[in-house]
């Protein structure tokens, strides 16, 4: 018996040459083997936008985080009157704690009291000099 090899990757280069200029032909292929290409185009469709969803969770988390960061850094070292403005923030939202001493607040309690955009609106008065 002759012993023949077969070059599966020009195989592979062929079939995706005639699906290419064809798509109906793989369309018929995947049939052919129990496939149903319009169910697999919306699975694969589905299962990018679920990738683009997690990947936009991601950088929002990473975006919130670093806003975090720079938040308690720009705590850490403000002025007095600065610590005033933002002692009065939290008291806003939070009535019911008692703020002694906002040195001894970690990024853990700042994140509980106040969302994104109380960080933002206090990040913007402290950069125009309001607070």
């Amino acid at each position: 018996m002759k012993n023949t090899k077969i070059d599966i990757d020009r195989l592979n280069r062929e079939a995706f040459l005639m699906t290419q200029g064809q798509p109906e032909l793989l369309d018929e292929m995947l049939r052919d083997s129990g496939f149903d290409p319009i169910k697999l185009e919306e699975n694969g469709i589905g299962k990018v936008k679920a990738l683009l969803f997690k990947q936009r969770v991601a950088l929002n988390k990473q975006t919130q985080e670093s806003l975090y960061v720079k938040a308690i850094a720009l705590f850490e070292s403000a002025k007095e009157s600065t610590k005033e403005g933002i002692l009065d923030l939290l008291r806003q939202r939070a009535p019911q704690l008692q703020f002694n001493n906002l040195e001894k607040m970690d990024e853990q309690d700042l994140k509980e009291i106040l969302d994104e955009s109380d960080l933002l609106d206090l990040m913007d008065k402290i950069e125009r000099k309001e607070i």
